[in-house]
C-alpha cells in the first residue's frame, strides 16, 4: 500500500540537515548557536555604547546640579543683604522662616524652588531630568591649539581615532540588522514562506548591503522545507555570486530538497560538488544520499553510498541504516529489511519506530503476516510504542491475504492502546474487503467507510475509492453509484482511480453506455482517461450484446492518439471487442505491429460472464496498484 508506505519512515534529518554543520574537529553548529553569539557580540557592542551615554549623562547630571547649587546660595546672600533682619532675630533659620515684605518672600520661594529643582534632577524620574550640554575639557582645549600648529600630521592623528569610531559604529549598525534581518528570514523560514524569506534577503542586500552565508542557508532552508529544488539551486548560485562560499550546512539542504522532490541524481552531483570543492561530506550528506535512492526502492545504489560512506571514514548512523531498511520495504523484500535491522542492533545503534515499521511494511508487501506481527512483538519488547502509520502497515499486511477477521483484530488492538485511526488505516481494512471478495465484501466495506466518517476521519478520496473498488469486485454498481454519489456530496473531486474503479461494474455488466456517460463527467471535471478506464470502457464494448466492435475500435484509436500505450491488458479486451484478427490489424498499423497476447483460458462450466469477471479481475487488480500508487 503506498500510500501507506509513503509516510512510514522520513529518515532525512530535518534540522540537522537545513541547519547544522559539523566541523572537522566535531563540534556541531547550529543555526540558532550562531545567533546567539551574534546577538552576544552585538549586545556587548551596545553596552559600550550605552556605557559611554551614560558617563555623559551623569557628568552632565552633576554639572547641573552644581550650578544650581550655586545659584540658591546667591539667592540666599541676596536675601540677607537686602530684606534680611539681622543675627539678632534669630539668625539664619529666623530669617529664612520669618515674615517680610512682598520682595522678601518672592526671594525665598525663588530659593525653595532652586532647592527643589536640585534635588529632582538629582534623584527624580527620567523624564523631569536636565542636561547640560558637555563641554571639551581644559586638556583637550590646551591641546588643540597645539596641534593646529602641528600641522597636517597632527590633524591626521586627531582624526584617526574619529574615523575608526566611525568604523566601529558602521560595523556594529550592520551587525545588528544583519542579525535582525536573519531572525526575520528564521521566522519566514519555519513558516515555510520561501518568497517573504527571499524577499527579505534580498531588500537587505539593496539596503544594508552584503549579508552572511547564514542568510542564504536559511533561505535555503526555506526552500527545501516547500521541496523548490529550483529556487534551492538558484540561491546557491547567488551566493556564489556575491562572493560568498557555501558551507557544508548549504550543500546538505540543497541535497535535503532535491532527495524529497524524488531526484536521486541532482543530489548526488551536489554531493560530488561539494566534494570537488575540498568541503568534507560528513553523516548527514551520505544519509541523503541514501535516502534520495531508497526512495526509489533502489537497494543496489542505496548500499553502493553507504559503502562509499564508510570507505570515507565516516560512520553510518541510525539514519542511515533506516535509509536502507526502507529501500528493501519498498521493494517488499522483507528479508533484506530484516537483515539490516539485525546489523542495526548488533552495532548497537538505536532502533526505532520508523525501522521496525519499514520491516512490517516490507512483510506486509509481501503478504507475510505472521513474519510482520513478530516484528510487531518485538518491537513491543524492546519498549517501543507502535503508532498510526505502524498499526496501518500491520493491517495491511493482513489485507494483502484477504483476512478481514484479523485486520479488524489489529484495528481494535490500535484502538485499545489509545492510537485514533486514520484514514490510511481506515482504507487498509477496507481493500481487505476488497481483496477477500465475495457477496457481503462491499457491504462490509461500505459499512466500515460509515464507521470512519462516525470516528470523525477527514474525508479522504482513497477511502471512497477504496469501497467503490470493492463494489467494483463483488460487481454492486447500486453501490459503487451511491458511494461515488456521497464522495462528490462531500466537496471531493475523484481521481482517475475513483473514475476508473466506478465505471469496471457497469462494464461487466456490458453497459456502455453508463460507461461513456461517466467517461463524459470524468473529461468535465478535467480528469485524463489512462490505461485502466480505456481497458474498462473496450470491457464493456465488448461484453455488450450486441459487440460494439465500431465503438471499441474508435475509442482505442483516440487513446493511442491521446498518447497512450496499449498494455496486455487493453490489447486483451480489445480483442474481445474486435476480435483477433482484426486486432492484429489495427496492432500492425498503429501499434508497430505489437504482439497479441493470448486469449485467457475458458473455466470449465462458465460463459462468457465468467471470463469477463476473470479478465476484469486482472484489470481491477491492476486498478488496485494505480490506486495504491496515487
Amino acid at each position: 500500500m503506498e500510500s501507506i508506505t509513503s509516510s512510514i519512515i522520513t529518515p532525512v534529518p530535518q534540522v540537522p540537515v537545513s541547519c547544522d554543520a559539523t566541523d572537522p574537529a566535531g563540534e556541531k553548529f547550529t543555526n540558532s548557536t550562531v545567533c546567539k553569539s551574534d546577538t552576544q557580540a552585538i549586545a556587548s557592542a551596545h553596552g559600550g555604547v550605552t556605557k559611554q551615554r551614560k558617563g555623559a549623562q551623569h557628568s552632565s547630571r552633576w554639572t547641573t546640579i552644581g550650578g544650581l547649587s550655586a545659584l540658591s546660595l546667591v539667592l540666599v546672600a541676596a536675601d540677607l543683604a537686602f530684606f534680611g533682619r539681622g543675627s539678632k532675630d534669630g539668625g539664619l533659620l529666623s530669617l529664612l522662616v520669618g515674615y517680610g515684605d512682598g520682595a522678601s518672600l518672592t526671594m525665598e520661594l525663588a530659593l525653595i524652588i532652586s532647592l527643589a529643582g536640585t534635588a529632582i534632577v538629582a534623584g527624580g524620574p527620567a523624564w523631569l531630568r536636565f542636561t547640560a550640554p558637555t563641554r571639551r575639557n581644559s586638556s583637550e582645549s590646551k591641546a588643540v591649539p597645539h596641534l593646529r600648529s602641528g600641522g597636517a600630521t597632527a590633524r591626521s592623528d586627531v582624526a584617526a581615532p574619529k574615523k575608526a569610531a566611525n568604523s566601529t559604529r558602521v560595523v556594529s549598525r550592520h551587525a545588528v540588522a544583519l542579525a535582525q534581518c536573519n531572525q526575520s528570514i528564521d521566522t519566514a523560514a519555519r513558516e515555510g514562506d520561501t518568497q517573504k524569506a527571499g524577499q527579505m534577503l534580498l531588500e537587505f542586500e539593496r539596503v544594508s548591503g552584503q549579508p552572511d552565508v547564514m542568510s542564504y542557508n536559511l533561505v535555503l532552508r526555506a526552500c527545501a522545507k516547500a521541496v523548490d529544488v529550483d529556487a534551492a539551486e538558484r540561491w546557491v548560485k547567488r551566493m556564489e555570486s556575491k562572493g560568498l562560499r557555501p558551507t557544508s550546512c548549504s550543500y546538505n539542504t540543497l541535497m535535503d530538497a532535491c532527495a524529497k522532490a524524488g531526484k536521486a541524481e541532482a543530489c548526488e552531483a551536489w554531493l560530488q560538488r561539494m566534494l570537488d570543492a575540498g568541503l568534507e561530506a560528513n553523516v548527514i550528506s551520505y544519509a541523503t544520499a541514501i535516502y534520495a535512492r531508497a526512495r526509489r526502492g533502489d537497494v543496489g545504489a542505496a548500499k553502493a553510498w553507504l559503502k562509499r560512506m564508510v570507505a570515507a571514514g565516516v560512520e553510518p548512523d541510525a539514519v542511515s541504516y533506516n535509509s536502507l531498511i526502507h529501500a528493501y520495504s519498498v521493494k517488499g523484500n522483507a528479508a533484506g529489511a530484516e537483515r539490516w535491522l539485525e546489523e542495526m542492533r548488533k552495532k548497537s545503534l538505536e532502533t526505532s519506530v520508523a525501522s521496525f515499521t519499514a520491516v512490517i511494511d516490507a512483510c506486509a508487501k509481501s503478504g507475510d503476516v505472521s513474519r510482520a506481527e513478530h516484528w510487531m512483538e518485538q518491537m513491543l519488547q524492546d519498549g517501543l510504542a507502535p503508532n498510526v502509520v505502524t498499526f496501518s502497515a500491520m493491517i495491511d499486511a493482513c489485507a494483502k491475504c484477504g483476512n478481514v477477521v484479523r485486520a479488524e483484530v489489529w484495528h481494535e488492538k490500535m484502538i485499545a492502546c489509545g492510537i485514533a485511526p486514520n484514514a490510511h488505516s481506515y482504507s487498509a481494512i477496507i481493500n481487505a474487503c476488497t481483496k477477500a471478495g465475495g457477496e457481503g465484501g462491499a457491504e462490509i466495506a461500505e459499512q466500515w467507510l460509515d464507521r470512519s466518517e462516525n470516528a470523525g476521519v477527514e474525508s479522504d478520496v482513497v477511502i471512497y475509492s477504496a469501497v467503490i473498488d470493492a463494489c467494483g469486485k463483488a460487481g454492486d454498481a447500486e453501490r459503487a453509484l451511491r458511494v461515488f454519489q456521497r464522495m462528490r456530496a462531500k466537496g471531493l473531486k475523484p481521481h482517475i482511480v475513483a473514475y476508473a474503479a466506478l465505471a469496471r461494474p457497469f462494464a461487466y455488466r456490458g453497459d456502455w453506455i453508463k460507461v461513456e456517460s461517466i467517461r463524459q463527467s470524468m473529461e468535465a471535471d478535467g480528469v485524463a482517461m489512462n490505461e485502466f478506464f480505456l481497458y474498462a470502457q473496450l470491457l464493456a464494448y465488448a461484453v455488450a450484446r450486441p459487440r460494439q466492435h465500431d465503438r471499441a475500435e474508435q475509442c482505442f484509436r483516440d487513446a493511442l492518439s491521446a498518447g497512450m500505450v496499449a498494455n496486455d491488458h487493453v490489447v486483451g479486451a480489445l480483442v474481445r471487442a474486435v476480435g483477433r484478427g482484426r486486432c492484429v490489424e489495427l496492432m500492425n498499423e498503429l501499434c508497430n505491429g505489437r504482439e497479441v497476447p493470448a486469449q485467457p483460458q475458458r473455466r470449465a462450466g462458465g460463459g462468457s460472464g465468467g471470463r469477463s469477471g476473470t479478465t476484469a479481475r486482472s484489470g481491477a487488480s491492476g486498478g488496485r496498484t494505480g490506486h495504491e500508487t496515487a
